[in-house]
């Protein structure tokens, strides 16, 4: 008997393993900015901005062959993340559905939709190259009354940023040079990285791309809170290169609202 269950031990652990990585792609919380206005679930942020601590950022290219349907949400048909120089190709989740999932190229430098000019319109890329950031909320921001500004209030207590939840924003292709920019500031003037200062996130129109992600710094996280912030870069390392699912048939059912501990003042 004993013989016979340590044969089926490699068959195990690989199951173990693509069950592991299908369960990690359904996990996390996603800020929107459709439209132009920041949103956690049916809630919209005091003042269209966010007080966050960037912990982890990634390039992401996303392949949709189909014009974008807000009332038809769909999963890219071709993905990939990477970091610095990495050469990027499809990720390897999309091998658990190929049903939809279709890599469109061994790698993203080499394929046809990664190039300008191939968007239907425009001269652009049919592929979207995006930034995905990581983030727990450092603060919330609530109106003033009898007035159009809004006060801040900045977490400090350390047992905050340990349990605080893990968040992902999926900046719009032209909104990732306001982020190249900020990294680039934040590391000339103060030499620190996303993960070492206080941001306010905020979304704003803009007449080239309808709305724009923008980012300023508010402060540098304090000494108690930094060594936790860094402690949760694994975490939100893993948890940024999740991938998608494929669309499923639409589902009506009411489901509970989720909620991102932070962000809308409930602490």
């Amino acid at each position: 008997m004993g013989q016979e269950i340590t044969s089926y031990d490699a068959q195990l652990a690989e199951m173990a393993a693509r069950y592991a990585e299908q369960e990690q792609l359904s996990g996390g919380t996603f800020l929107s900015t459709r439209g132009g206005t920041l949103s956690f679930g049916d809630t919209v942020m005091p003042g269209n901005q966010a007080c966050v601590i960037v912990l982890d950022a990634v390039k992401e290219n996303t392949y949709y062959p189909d014009d974008f349907d807000p009332d038809t949400p769909a999963a890219p048909r071709c993905y990939a993340f990477g970091r610095d120089n990495d050469v990027m190709g499809p990720h390897p989740s999309m091998q658990l559905d190929l049903n939809y999932f279709k890599p469109q190229a061994v790698d993203c430098s080499g394929c046809s939709f990664n190039e300008w000019g191939s968007a239907d319109k425009g001269r652009g890329k049919a592929c979207q190259n995006r930034r995905r950031l990581a983030l727990v909320p450092a603060g919330y921001y609530s109106p003033k009354r009898g007035s159009r500004d809004f006060d801040l209030e900045i977490f400090t207590d350390p047992d905050h940023y340990k349990k605080s939840d893990i968040a992902f924003i999926k900046l719009p292709v032209l909104s990732v040079k306001n982020w190249s920019k900020y990294v680039t500031q934040i590391a000339n003037s103060i030499h620190r990285p996303p993960q070492g200062v206080i941001t306010r996130l905020y979304v704003e129109p803009d007449p080239k791309a309808q709305y724009a992600v923008h980012f300023e710094m508010i402060d540098e996280v304090p000494a108690e809170v930094l060594a936790i912030v860094l402690s949760r870069f694994e975490e939100a390392a893993k948890g940024i290169i999740q991938g998608y699912k494929p669309p499923e048939e639409k589902d009506n059912t009411p489901r509970p609202q989720g909620s991102l501990r932070g962000l809308r003042g409930q602490r």
